[in-house]
């Protein structure tokens, strides 16, 4: 038999060496204050209150565990483990029910795990675990952040992480702890402050030189991690908070009509919405125009118009849409996300030589919004915080309930692009009588008005360079020019108007020179 001899205490001084405990109270500060930092941040970005609970607990857990570090706690290892295992069965079934975004959900699930890990730290590499953890829960937060508050919390996070850096270095090379004066570490204030720039400076630098390929990325778009709406009307119904006498009642619609007037003066109208927010505009006889409000703030990587209602029939004194609740879609949300997909709209195509992919983020400014989400042209693409998401025929979206203040989503929309060339080729004379139907409903007793109002404002059409009366060949170039027409002839101002005298909306318009903005 042949057999090894080893000294007497060299294994267990090598078994000793390797499992000895960290005696480095400054290093378990700073790891706790790295800790600390990511919950914070995560805390900042996703409006949440895991501070409140986390950093107590991890704080008590870290005086734990430098009070157990030479023991071998085999009592509260077993309840660590218990208690994981029960985390983690919470985690998943959260999952499965999608009750929080997924990102979340698993921040959660790291900090409960750093704190009960918080509890059994005696050696060094446990605390490079809950170093990992906190630069995990900081670029958790990096994802859902929307403000440059981040920043702040990265650069701190660096700050004392160069020192952790120092001290893990020391404590790999066995050397003894020097007390918490950063002197005893072998850096002076001035050489962490350069060593700090220094790599402030090279991670900016890679930042910069990194390629960017819009295609081939990951992307995770702003949206309320906090916020959930719930279904609280049927589909199809619009419901507007900030209207009196607002029932939100009915097949697909409001329980009255949004109008520029009525009685009351400016403290009725205090805390309302403009107008355009409802199943029907009308013009009431107000004589002054609503103060503007605002409403939202959009980020967008294009000017545009947001679109909210489609209104498709004039009724003499303002307009609204014939919609029923047959015509509306209900859409799901995808499984593990607050995207939704959205269906093109009849004739409408989404990615076309002629599109563009635009992004917008909007977040909701207004105490009183209704169940409308604005979006620009055709969009395929939204980040809601939602499970359903209303459709209707004409492509405008509605939540299951109003939005809040603070609420924040993104659309990705396919924004027809302007092709002056093709838009002048086409014909005067729609290709399906449907169309014609639904656009070009003017009343008969409204339509030689409109005719020679219109031909007024193609007499003043003269070519400033010959001086000669411009011939328009197609149907582009007069809709631009009367659209020109109209804003320079018609401000915006108060306008008088009476329904029940008999009055029609565009002819008093006309008539007194101008009008307020929702009648244009």
């Amino acid at each position: 038999m042949i057999g090894t001899v080893s000294q007497p205490g060299t294994s267990n001084a090598s078994r000793w060496s390797a499992e000895a405990p960290e005696e480095s109270i400054l290093l378990r500060v700073l790891v706790q204050l790295l800790v600390f930092i990511g919950i914070a941040a995560t805390d900042v970005a996703a409006s949440q209150t895991f501070s409140l609970w986390a950093v107590p607990l991890s704080a008590v857990g870290a005086g734990w565990g430098w009070y157990a570090r030479k023991r071998r706690n085999l009592p509260v290892k077993f309840c660590i483990a218990i208690a994981m295992i029960a985390m983690l069965v919470v985690f998943l079934s959260d999952l499965v029910n999608q009750v929080e975004e997924t990102r979340l959900l698993l921040a959660r699930l790291l900090i409960q795990l750093q704190v009960l890990h918080s509890f059994d730290l005696p050696r060094r590499k446990d605390l490079g675990y809950s170093s990992v953890i906190g630069l995990i829960l900081l670029g958790v937060a990096g994802t859902i952040g929307q403000t440059m508050v981040f920043g702040l919390w990265l650069l701190l996070f660096l700050a004392i992480a160069l020192p952790v850096l120092v001290l893990d270095y020391r404590s790999r090379l066995q050397l003894p702890p020097r007390g918490f004066a950063i002197k005893q570490l072998g850096l002076t204030p001035a050489g962490l402050l350069s060593l700090f720039v220094l790599v402030l400076l090279l991670g900016l630098g890679i930042f910069l030189a990194l390629p960017r390929f819009s295609g081939y990325q990951l992307r995770a778009f702003p949206v309320s991690l906090n916020v959930t709406i719930q279904r609280e009307v049927a589909p199809g119904t619009i419901l507007n908070p900030g209207r009196p006498n607002n029932n939100a009642q009915g097949n697909g619609a409001t329980n009255g009509t949004v109008g520029n007037g009525g009685n009351g003066g400016d403290q009725a109208d205090e805390g309302l919405l403009p107008p355009l927010f409802g199943e029907e505009i009308q013009e009431t006889g107000q004589t002054q125009e609503p103060k503007p409000q605002l409403a939202m703030r959009v980020r967008s990587q294009a000017p545009l118009f947001w679109r909210v209602l489609a209104y498709d029939e004039y009724t003499g004194k303002g307009w609204r849409f014939a919609e029923t609740a047959g015509r509306v879609r209900t859409l799901e949300r995808q499984p593990n996300s607050y995207e939704f997909y959205i269906p093109p709209a009849l004739g409408s195509a989404f990615f076309s030589r002629n599109n563009r992919e635009v992004i917008q983020t909007y977040t909701i400014v207004a105490e009183n919004f209704p169940n409308l989400v604005p979006t620009a042209a055709v969009p395929y693409r939204v980040f809601f915080p939602s499970q359903q998401l209303d459709l209707d025929d004409a492509g405008g979206i509605r939540a299951p309930g109003p939005l809040p203040p603070e609420l924040t989503y993104t659309v990705i929309s396919s924004v027809p692009m302007r092709n002056v060339a093709l838009l002048r080729q086409t014909s005067r004379r729609y290709s399906s009588p449907a169309i014609a139907r639904k656009y070009l409903q003017v009343p008969d007793t409204l339509r030689p008005f409109l005719r020679e109002q219109s031909n007024a404002l193609f007499e003043k059409a003269i070519d400033p360079e010959t001086g000669k009366p411009i011939l328009f060949d197609n149907a582009y170039d007069a809709t631009v020019f009367l659209t020109q027409a109209l804003k320079q002839t018609y401000p915006v101002r108060s306008l008088t108007f009476d329904a029940e005298a008999g009055q029609d909306l565009v002819q008093e318009l006309v008539r007194q020179g101008g009008g307020q903005s929702s009648p244009f």
